[in-house]
């Protein structure tokens, strides 16, 4: 069971930044070992989790019940449910690595994390050969915003990885690390996804103060006048630069987020208990855009571009203050592992947070990346809590 887990982390690592096909060798070879290892755990009682856990498979059967009650209006109902494994991911995972972490070979924890880095400098050549051909917001294997914002959250980790290599010297190369980091950053910025920079630019900080406590106060500064130029710029400013990260509010693109931002709500307030159905807000939009008379009424087949909006609509205020519970949860649990724990999920979860607020980043790809370190951190807490991740 070992090497079919091993089998399906090589498709995960190899997969997140270049390819939807690739990642679901994952999704299908994950199952066997976590419907085993759940098994295993529920046969032997040995199933006390963290609260973060216990809201999670909440929000779980929330959403699940969120889709039976508005069956008969999502278009796609396949596609909807289907998104609902991730959260199993996350929860069933646990039990997963708990095993995993510590049978696995730190050969084959090399292997895959080899693999990874890989895939982050291919992308990464992938979106500058593509910006040096012309393309103005390079896509490098997947798409746009799903490889800006994704970037902006690994990065942080990767960034702490490289610092704390010492504790994981057995099974992560620094010198390729560096490298990826490096081509990974250049990638990122070249997509010009601005929600993503905010987020790396707020969670590198983190990942630097957890190891240098002035390194990262030096940072943060450094970043907060950063970001206070910009978000002045952006408030204030008058005309738009030839920049993404200089233009101003009345942009097109903003005014399109914003019609969408107003929406959710709208759809918040229309069904507040359970919403319209997981991932089923943009079945709503066109019809809420033209009877509240909302800017953008053009562009009526999309999502929430804000996470949060996304949950609630789509789950009500029940679901949106169970997710909100596991994330708040997850990262309590986190600060307190302290360690490589801290240091590795604080930074990824500022990124993602931040991010979330421009966009939905629960695509295939983050979203298996998401519940992926969701899963191996929460098992480390709980098998391996006075050490660090082996």
């Amino acid at each position: 069971m070992i090497r079919l887990t091993n089998a399906s982390l090589f498709f995960l690592a190899a997969g997140i930044l270049t390819s939807v096909s690739v990642l679901s060798g994952y999704q299908v070879l994950f199952v066997i070992p976590l419907f085993y290892y759940s098994y295993q755990a529920i046969k032997n009682k040995d199933y006390d989790l963290p609260k973060s856990a216990w809201w999670l498979i909440a929000f779980f059967f929330v959403a699940l019940l969120s889709l039976l009650t508005n069956f008969e209006i999502i278009p796609k109902p396949s596609k909807n449910f289907g998104r609902l494994k991730y959260y199993l991911y996350g929860f069933g995972g646990i039990f997963v690595f708990r095993v995993w972490l510590k049978e696995a070979t730190d050969q084959a924890k090399k292997i895959i994390t080899n693999v990874f880095l890989v895939s982050i400098i291919a992308a990464g050549l992938c979106a500058g050969w593509q910006f040096m051909n012309g393309e103005p917001r390079p896509k490098g294997f997947t798409d746009t915003m799903r490889y800006g914002y994704g970037s902006a959250m690994l990065l942080c980790t990767l960034l702490s990885a490289i610092l704390h290599r010492e504790k994981i010297k057995n099974w992560f190369d620094y010198r390729v690390g560096i490298v990826a980091f490096v081509i990974g950053v250049f990638g990122m910025y070249i997509t010009y996804t601005r929600g993503g920079l905010l987020g790396f630019l707020c969670g590198l900080p983190f990942a630097l103060y957890f190891y240098r406590a002035k390194w990262g106060l030096v940072v943060g500064g450094a970043a907060l006048l950063v970001v206070m130029t910009l978000g002045g710029f952006y408030l204030f400013g008058t005309s738009n630069s030839g920049s993404r990260f200089l233009i101003n509010k009345n942009n097109n693109s903003d005014q399109i987020r914003r019609s969408q931002w107003q929406a959710a709500i709208i759809a918040v307030k229309e069904r507040p208990i359970l919403g319209w159905g997981l991932s089923n807000f943009h079945s709503q939009l066109k019809r809420i855009k033209e009877t509240y008379d909302l800017e953008k009424k053009d562009y009526n087949d999309a999502h929430a571009h804000n996470l949060f909006l996304e949950v609630a609509s789509g789950t009500g205020l029940i679901g949106l203050i169970l997710f909100l519970g596991w994330l708040l949860t997850w990262a309590w649990e986190s600060f307190r592992a302290g360690g490589l724990t801290r240091a590795m999920v604080i930074p990824f979860g500022v990124a993602f947070v931040v991010g979330s607020q421009f966009e939905v980043t629960f695509d295939a790809n983050n979203a298996s990346m998401i519940f992926f370190l969701y899963s191996i951190s929460v098992a480390k807490m709980t098998s391996l809590s006075s050490q660090d991740l082996p």
